[in-house]
This record gives structure tokens, sequence and C-alpha cells, in this order.
């Protein structure tokens, strides 16, 4: 005998939907906050700020570099790491466009 769709969903009470979802909320709340907060105080070798909507290290006329706020320690240290090595061994400073 083979079972329809409505047979297989549960009959799960809104309430405890919302709860779970406020839960969620609170957790990411949470989370986020303490990785803004707790992350500041590493030494990398340059100021650090860590951002939300950010893909990939930026480096800012090379006093500060912006990371993604989920990455870790560890992908910001090697990231730093490479970034400094990259730049040292470069031939030629690139030039900087006058601002117009």
């Amino acid at each position: 005998m083979l079972a329809t769709f409505t047979d297989l969903f549960v009959d799960i009470p809104t309430p405890v939907y919302l709860a779970a979802l406020a839960a969620l909320a609170v957790w990411m709340l949470v989370y986020a906050v303490y990785r803004m907060t707790m992350t500041r105080i590493k030494d990398f070798g340059m100021p650090i700020r860590r951002r939300i909507f950010c893909r990939r290290m930026r480096v800012v006329d090379d006093e500060r570099a912006e990371v993604p706020f989920w990455w870790t320690d560890l992908q910001v240290q090697r990231a730093v790491k490479t970034y400094w090595r990259d730049v040292l061994r470069s031939p030629f400073v690139p030039q900087r466009h006058p601002a117009r």
C-alpha cells in the first residue's frame, strides 16, 4: 500500500514552529555578536575588521584588512601571511590612480 504525502506529514502546532524559529534567530544573533567581539583581540600583524557582507579578504592601503566574519582565526592568519608574502615579492609598486 502506498502512503500519500498527507499521510507522511506530521501535524506540529504553530507555536512550536514559532518557538523553534525564534530560538534559531536568537542563536544566530548570539553567535554573530560573539564572533564580532571575541575575535577583535587577536594580533595578525595588521588590524582586522570582520564584515558580514564580504566574501574575501580586502586590504585597505596596507593599513587594515576586512575579512568575512565567519572566517576562523587560522584562515585570517594564512590570508594575511599570503598577502604580505605576495606584496613583498612583487617587483614593483602598483600605480595608484589619482583622485578625480
